[in-house]
């Protein structure tokens, strides 16, 4: 059974059950095997592709499982930076003309904040342990700090000239920032926030590197940091620890990303003939020949296990990389026409669960993220909407929340005493008549059925939202 077939699969059970009088466990076992057979999946099932149109003001999602574009989403103005959280339930955009940053909830497509922060924003890092996202400042020569809990700056940096691409480490202790404008690195303290050291990349041989793309790879005690110097053809590897040189190996002309497939193998993409060199940086040297990308290449990511690599070319080109095999496989064209989808960063999600109706995110909808949908439907706000939430920032609960549709009975209206019960019960488990008893505008034409309610809520907020 492909991948394709097992979610038709559980479509095909959740739109039986939906229509058939079970009680709440019949349906919850049905739902349970369906579920059991996605889980034993490859993580690749499902991973997600969000390209950034710089001239479109848009990012594009491309749905690997499908293999096809499945939506667009408004962005601000020349979004380029692509980074998302640990839980890969949130997307955040750098939108280098508008100095702000745009987060875009995986689950539904929506977007649930928009952050000012410094001039010409570029490279994004979201930490792994920490509500922290970083923001290189390409004009201002700034990295700005983000409290994800809040979506605020609470912090900026200052680092190099001309930062661009951001790298973490796996324990998110350290940030490192390319300065593509002085040809060095600066090392984050991510504790303290405060810049603790500065690798240089240039020399006499190698003066204006212009460090764009960075990558740190780990296997076993040893690291390594990776700088592709997008004016000299050449990838510059450090150790990660003491930050000492250890290789310097040649690539193509204006390498521009790096992809990690694992820490013995990371793709560059080499933009100006548009190929992909794999190299070592513990052997530091090439792996093989390059592989031959669209022209145009200018945008490169790989999943998060490594099993497949996406590139973005220009106009509007996307191909597929098998990791194993190094094969390239065209995709089909962006659609919309050409968009220039100058993307940097990782861009590749696969989020493990999706409902944009957690709002606790706690990887569930139930009866904490009801309790907060009626507060918010009934006019509570600040403390009020949050109490009993202590880990919720009550700014940031409301702002989600105001992002969402939450018309559960389609009737152009969200109350409190009818799209919050039918939300509360659907948490819940509640199917057929006793979903949509006394919970609508049955004076509405159009009003949605039991049916369409539960199929409304898996298709406008995420195919994990219902029990």
């Amino acid at each position: 059974m492909t991948v394709f077939d097992s979610a038709l699969a559980l479509s095909r059970i959740r739109r039986r059950l939906n229509i058939c009088p079970h009680p709440r466990s019949t349906r919850k076992s049905f739902l349970w095997v369906a579920l059991s057979v996605l889980s034993a999946l490859p993580l690749a099932a499902k991973p997600y592709s969000f390209i950034a149109l710089h001239d479109q003001n848009k990012v594009a999602i491309y749905d690997h499982a499908l293999s096809s574009w499945i939506a667009t989403v408004t962005v601000g103005t020349a979004p380029m930076g692509v980074a998302s959280d640990a839980s890969q339930r949130n997307v955040f955009i750098s939108n280098h003309s508008a100095n702000s940053v745009t987060i875009i909830r995986t689950a539904n497509r929506s977007v649930a904040a928009t952050i000012p922060v410094g001039s010409r924003p570029l490279g994004i890092a979201v930490s792994p342990v920490q509500p922290r996202a970083y923001v290189a400042n390409f004009g201002a020569a700034t990295v700005s700090v983000i409290d994800t809990a809040t979506n605020t700056v609470i912090l900026t940096i200052n680092v190099g000239n001309q930062p661009a691409g951001l790298a973490m480490t796996p324990t998110g202790d350290r940030l490192f920032v390319a300065n593509a404008g002085d040809g060095t690195v600066s090392v984050i303290d991510t504790a303290s926030n405060t810049v603790v050291s500065t690798i240089t990349v240039s020399d006499a041989s190698n003066p204006k590197p212009r460090p764009y793309a960075l990558a740190f790879v780990s296997v076993g005690g040893a690291n390594r940091l990776l700088v592709a110097n997008n004016n000299a053809g050449k990838v510059s590897v450090f150790d990660g620890a003491t930050y000492a040189p250890t290789a310097t190996i040649p690539v193509g002309p204006h390498p521009t990303a790096l992809a990690v497939v694992n820490p013995n193998k990371v793709y560059v993409l080499n933009s100006f003939n548009s190929t992909v060199t794999p190299i070592d940086p513990f052997a530091g040297a090439a792996l093989a020949s390059p592989i031959a990308a669209p022209s145009g290449a200018i945008a490169l990511a790989t999943s998060s296990d490594g099993s497949l690599a996406a590139i973005a070319a220009y106009p509007n080109k996307f191909a597929v990389i098998n990791t194993t095999t190094n094969a390239v496989t065209a995709g089909p064209l962006v659609s919309g026409g050409p968009n220039a989808p100058v993307t940097i960063g990782n861009f590749i999600v696969n989020p493990p669960f999706e409902c944009a109706l957690d709002i606790n995110n706690d990887n569930a909808f139930n009866g904490q993220d009801a309790i907060l949908i009626i507060r918010y439907l009934a006019g509570l706000r600040g403390s009020a909407l949050v109490s009993g939430f202590p880990a919720l920032d009550a700014t940031a609960a409301q702002s989600l929340l105001a992002s969402l549709n939450l018309d559960a009975d389609g009737d152009g209206q969200s109350y409190a005493s009818t799209d919050g019960i039918l939300l509360s019960r659907a948490a819940s488990g509640v199917v057929a008549a006793a979903l949509i008893a006394n919970a609508r505008n049955t004076g509405f034409v159009g009003v949605r059925d039991a049916t369409g309610t539960l199929n409304w809520i898996e298709t406008t907020h995420g195919a994990d939202c219902l029990p």
